[in-house]
C-alpha cells in the first residue's frame, strides 16, 4: 500500500456495503474462481449471512475487500458443511468464532489488504470474547494465515475448483505484537471506524511476562530463583554491596521519610561524577519518565522525527500513537549485524528532521556505534534538529563512550540514561537527562515534586561512587555474553554478537517460530522475549535473550535444547503448535 491511494476505512458493513459484498462474493466465487454457478441475479449469499458480522474495506464509497465473522450461535458455521465437529478436534462453545470469505477485489491484491482484515477480523473478536478462531483456508493463502498464527488440522475440502484447508488457532496463541511491521506500514492509510475495537493495544508491549510465575500481587515471590526472566533486561548482579548498606542501615527512616523534593542531591552527585555542570542534569523516576515527560513537551503533531528500526518500542509507542508525530524509520539489517549505516544516517541529517532519536547501544540489536564516529556524523547535523541518544547501556561497551559530557555543552543534543540496567536498580527507577541548561529549565517547572523516591535518590547516589564494583561487573557480563552466544550458537542458533547485556538470535529453519518457541520455554520456567514486535525487518523467528549469571545461563541452554523439539508434531512436513491456552489439538 502507498501513499498514492486514498486511505482505506475498516468498518462494519451498512446494508448498502452488503449489497456490493454479495456482488464482489458472485464475480470472484463464481465468474474468477468457478465455486459457485453463475446466475441471474448476479449476486452471492449464504443462510448464514443473517448472523454474519461483515467487516469490510472501503476506497472512497467502493467496497474493495471483506471479511466475514459467524459468532458462536445455534445456526452452526461454514464449517459444518463439510466437516463432522468430532474429526476437527475443536471444542464448539461460546468462544468458538469463525473468520471466513477473505477477499480483496483484484486490484489491491498486490497490497496488504487482505493482511489488514485479517487483523481487523481478530481485533473484533478479541473484544467479543472469543477464545478459539477457526477459519477454512484457500489454498492459495493458507500462508497468510499461517503468518496470522492459524494451524492446519489436516481436514481438507473441495467446493467447485477451490480446495480449502481447515485451521485454528487459540486466540491467546495470535498477540497483537506479531503485527507490529503490518501496524507500521498501514498507520497512516487506514481509517479505523470500528466502535469499541481499539486499531492497536493501547500500551506499549514490553516484557515482563516471568510476573506471571511469580505474581503480580507479589504473593508466589519465593519462586523467584527457579523462575529466569530473560525477557527483561535487569542486571544479573546485585546492586553493590554499599548501596545494599546504606539503604538497608536507615531502611525505616527511608521508608517514611519525604525525599528531597527536586533529587538536589542526586543531581549534584551526577553532575560530579559525569563532570557535567548541575544545571545541565535533571533526574527522573527511570528513563521511561523523562522519555514522556520531555519527548511529549517537545514534539507535536506536525514534528517529523527520525528513529531507527528496530529500537526500544517506546520511543515509536509515544511519538506515533500518543504524540501523532510524523516518523521515519532508518531501516537496520539482519545482513549487515543490524549495524546503523552511518552514511545513510549523515544523509537523512539533511531532510530538515526536528528529532532524531538513537539507541545506542541499541535495544534488541545490542550493536554500538563507537563514540568518535558518532560524533562525526553528529557535528554535520542541523542546529535545528534535535538529537536524542538513549544510553542505557553505554557503559557495558566500555569506559568513554558516553556522550554525556557533549550533550551538557550542546545546543541541540540530549542523553538520556537509565541506572536500571548497569546499576541493577531496575526496581528502584532512577535515571537522568544531560543536555542544553536553557532546554531543560524548559522542562523543570513539570516535574512534579519528590517524583523520585527517598530510595531512589540515595541508591542512585552510593551506586555513582561504587565505580570499581559495576565496573568489574561489566567486564565480567562481557565474559559472560560470549559464554551464552557461544553456548546459542552450538544448538543451532544464528546469534548478532552485541556489546550489551543481552543477545538478540534467529532461530534456525528447524526450530518452532519465535512465538511457539517462547510460549515452550515459559512452561519450563524460561522466559524470553519474542523480537518479531521490535521492528519491521526482525522477522518472525527473532528472539532476544537476556545474559544472566553462569549457572542461570547454563540452565537457559538446557531448556532450550529440549523446547527446539518439544511439543511440535508435523503435518505435510510443516511445523504446527501445541496450544496451551485452550484445548485444541492437532490430527
Amino acid at each position: 500500500m502507498t501513499r498514492r491511494h486514498s486511505p482505506f476505512v475498516i468498518a462494519v458493513a451498512d446494508d448498502r456495503d452488503r449489497q456490493a459484498i454479495y456482488a464482489i462474493r458472485h464475480d470472484v466465487y463464481a465468474r474468477e474462481l468457478g465455486q459457485h454457478a453463475v446466475n441471474a441475479d448476479r449476486a452471492l449469499t449464504d443462510a448464514l449471512d443473517g448472523i454474519n458480522t461483515y467487516l469490510v474495506a472501503r476506497q472512497g464509497r467502493r467496497v474493495v475487500g471483506f471479511v466475514a465473522v459467524t459468532p458462536p450461535t445455534s445456526r452452526g458455521y461454514s464449517i459444518d458443511k463439510y466437516f463432522d465437529r468430532t474429526a476437527t478436534g475443536l471444542t464448539f462453545d461460546d468462544g468458538l468464532y469463525e473468520v471466513r470469505l477473505l477477499t480483496v477485489v483484484a486490484r489491491h491484491r498486490r497490497t496488504q489488504l487482505a493482511a489488514l482484515l485479517m487483523y481487523a477480523a481478530l481485533r473484533y473478536v478479541t473484544t467479543r470474547g472469543a477464545t478459539t478462531l477457526v477459519a477454512i483456508g484457500r489454498r492459495e493463502l493458507l500462508g497468510l494465515y499461517e503468518r496470522v498464527g492459524l494451524s492446519r488440522r489436516g481436514l481438507r475440502t473441495g467446493a467447485g475448483a477451490v480446495t480449502y484447508e481447515l485451521m485454528a488457532a487459540s486466540v491467546c496463541d495470535l498477540p497483537t505484537p506479531r503485527w507490529t511491521s503490518v501496524i507500521h506500514r498501514l498507520r497512516r492509510d487506514v481509517r479505523w471506524r470500528l466502535p469499541g475495537v481499539p486499531f492497536e493495544d493501547p500500551a506499549c508491549f514490553h516484557g515482563g511476562a516471568f510476573w506471571r510465575d511469580l505474581g503480580d500481587r507479589f504473593d508466589r515471590l519465593e519462586r523467584r530463583d527457579r523462575t529466569i526472566s530473560a525477557d527483561v533486561l535487569d542486571a544479573w548482579f546485585d546492586p553493590a554491596p554499599s548501596v545494599l548498606r546504606r539503604l538497608s542501615d536507615h531502611l525505616p527512616f527511608v521508608m517514611k521519610t519525604s525525599p528531597p523534593t527536586h533529587a538536589e542531591g542526586l543531581t549534584h552527585a551526577i553532575a560530579e561524577v559525569r563532570g557535567v555542570p548541575e544545571s545541565a542534569v535533571l533526574p527522573g523516576a527511570g528513563s521511561s519518565d523523562l522519555i514522556f515527560l520531555a519527548l511529549r513537551h517537545w514534539i507535536g503533531p506536525r514534528s517529523r522525527v527520525l528513529i531507527l528500526d528496530p529500537m526500544y518500542g517506546e520511543y515509536a509507542h509515544l511519538l506515533e500513537r500518543v504524540v501523532g508525530a510524523s516518523v521515519d524509520r532508518l531501516a537496520l539489517r539482519r545482513s549487515h549485524r543490524f549495524d546503523v549505516d552511518l552514511d545513510e544516517l549523515r544523509a537523512r541529517l539533511t531532510r530538515g528532521y526536528d528529532w532524531v532519536v538513537l539507541v545506542n547501544p541499541n535495544s534488541p540489536t545490542g550493536r554500538h556505534i563507537e563514540r568518535h564516529r558518532l560524533l562525526e556524523v553528529l557535528a554535520d547535523c542541523p542546529p535545528t534538529t534535535r538529537v536524542w541518544i538513549d544510553e542505557t547501556y553505554v557503559d557495558y561497551a566500555g569506559a568513554g563512550e558516553s556522550l554525556e559530557a557533549c550533550a551538557a555543552g550542546s545546543p541541540n543534543a540530549f542523553v538520556c540514561k537509565s541506572m536500571s540496567k548497569a546499576y541493577a536498580l531496575s526496581g528502584i527507577r532512577a535515571a537522568y537527562l544531560v543536555g542544553p541548561a536553557t532546554l531543560l529549565d524548559e522542562l523543570r517547572p513539570l516535574c512534579p515534586p519528590w517524583s523520585l523516591s527517598l530510595a531512589a535518590q540515595l541508591a542512585a547516589c552510593e551506586a555513582l561512587r561504587a565505580t570499581d564494583y559495576y565496573e568489574s561487573q561489566w567486564r565480567e557480563t562481557r565474559v559472560l555474553r560470549a559464554e551464552l552466544q557461544r553456548d546459542l550458537e552450538s544448538i543451532g542458533w544464528n546469534v548478532t554478537p552485541g556489546c550489551a547485556n543481552f543477545l538478540l538470535c534467529e532461530l534456525p529453519a528447524s526450530a518452532p517460530p519465535a512465538s511457539v518457541l517462547v510460549e515452550l520455554a515459559q512452561s519450563r520456567g524460561l522466559f524470553l522475549r519474542d523480537a518479531a514486535s521490535m521492528g519491521t525487518g526482525v522477522g518472525e523467528r527473532a528472539v532476544r535473550v537476556a545474559v544472566k549469571d553462569r549457572t542461570t545461563n547454563a540452565r537457559m541452554i538446557r531448556i532450550l535444547d529440549e523446547v527446539m523439539d518439544a511439543g511440535l508434531r508435523t503435518h505435510d512436513g510443516r511445523l504446527v503448535r501445541r496450544p496451551s491456552c485452550v484445548a485444541v489439538e492437532n490430527r
